[in-house]
């Protein structure tokens, strides 16, 4: 099996793709990784998994195509699994069209290009996502992001706190967070920093910002005011962590979205949801259906507003903090454990590798993408900023 992630800077997808890589090799697959360097390339080692040096870019090129489409036939690969838009359309071109090798694509974003190909297999990541896509092609699986529950667990409460110089009694929030403008999250990391900065006039707050980004130099002058006025460190940004699991278990309250915010879940943490357009809303026993159906983000609310309802709602209640961390912990335990989707992607490749699609019924889902993939570039130099941000929900980097 050759895993081609789209990249390994950090980020939820490379990370489901490279501990999906090590479970499937758990149930005696033989997997390669496909990918550029990035800093995940130290966790691919870690897993014992060789990787192979992709060269990538923002653009899908007939070079791209073909390196993949070498690889795959100088290692003899079996299956090639595609993580995000770039890695599918080659593989789709490369591995599928010249070399007739099947193909699973997956999409862990919360929509899927048009412009992929119809014909492919495709693993989407909610039940939601799964029925919209089986409307569109034949083969849908759904392959929800996974946690590793042995290395996302609470440990060692005290020892984390005090790794971030946390106070006792200070009631410690936490966010871990790529801090890009894409989906909105630095608007979010800096509408949490605003509150802070007004909670901390009456509560003992401390916020931990784990995440690097082009928004990085402005959460960190925005925390620094904030430090200033209030004599204290009310706000620390911590940059990229490797392994954030201290970030995650020093928290009284976790706050996310996707694979973060499920995460913070499995540390048993009280969660609040970001979105977008100022969506912020508690995990409680009846918000979490709708976040298991469509995915852990959300659209539209009333902004500070709905942050500050929902951080005074847990900040003023260890009892409600306690019952919705342990929920939290208990819903993914049942649903997103790394073991299961190890075992459920396994047998997905095993009916991939049994499906060959022939050249002659390819061609046309083949073409309709090459077509939608030059409508795609006309939209990104346009700007069509509507557009443009429909595309990022897709997972496509503009």
């Amino acid at each position: 099996m050759l895993v081609c992630p789209h990249q390994l800077g950090m980020g939820g997808s490379q990370l489901s793709a490279v501990e999906l890589a090590a479970a499937v090799r758990r149930h005696g697959h033989d997997v390669l990784v496909y990918a550029p360097d990035g800093i995940l390339a130290q966790l691919v080692e870690d897993a014992g998994l060789e990787r192979i040096r992709a060269v990538r870019s923002d653009r899908v090129s007939s070079d791209a195509v073909a390196r993949l489409a070498d690889v795959v036939k100088q290692r003899g690969i079996d299956l090639v699994h595609a993580f995000e838009w770039a890695p599918c359309v080659e593989a789709a071109f490369g591995a599928g069209l010249r070399r007739n090798t099947p193909v699973l694509m997956s999409v862990m974003s919360m929509e899927v290009p048009q412009f992929l190909p119809t014909h492919t297999p495709i693993t989407v990541g909610t039940p939601a996502l799964a029925a919209e896509e089986g409307r569109r092609r034949h083969s849908v699986h759904l392959l929800e992001p996974p946690v590793d529950m042995e290395r996302n667990r609470s440990s060692d409460v005290v020892a984390a706190r005090a790794r971030w110089g946390v106070i006792p009694g200070e009631l410690v929030i936490s966010v871990v967070s790529m801090l890009t403008t894409e989906l909105e999250k630095l608007q979010g990391v800096l509408a949490v920093i605003a509150l802070a900065d007004q909670l901390a006039e009456h509560y003992p707050v401390r916020l931990l910002i784990a995440g690097d980004g082009e928004g990085y130099r402005q959460a960190r002058l925005r925390a620094e005011r904030v430090n200033t006025h209030h004599q204290r460190t009310v706000v620390q940004i911590l940059g990229y962590q490797e392994d954030p699991a201290q970030v995650y278990d020093a928290a009284h309250v976790v706050i996310g979205m996707g694979g973060s915010a499920i995460r913070g879940m499995a540390f048993g943490k009280p969660l609040i949801v970001q979105g977008a357009a100022g969506f912020w809303q508690v995990l409680t026993p009846s918000s979490a259906r709708g976040f298991v159906q469509d995915g852990w983000f959300g659209d539209g609310g009333r902004g500070a507003r709905d942050l500050k309802d929902a951080l005074l709602l847990l900040l003023d209640s260890p009892t409600r903090r306690r019952q919705l961390g342990s929920f939290g912990r208990m819903l993914v335990e049942d649903r997103y454990g790394l073991d299961d989707a190890g075992r459920n992607l396994a047998s997905i490749y095993e009916e991939v590798a049994d499906r060959h699609v022939t050249r002659s019924a390819a061609l046309p889902s083949l073409t309709r993408s090459a077509v939608e993939m030059m409508r795609f570039r006309h939209v990104m130099r346009a700007g069509n900023v509507v557009r443009r941000e429909r595309w990022s929900r897709a997972g496509v980097q503009l």
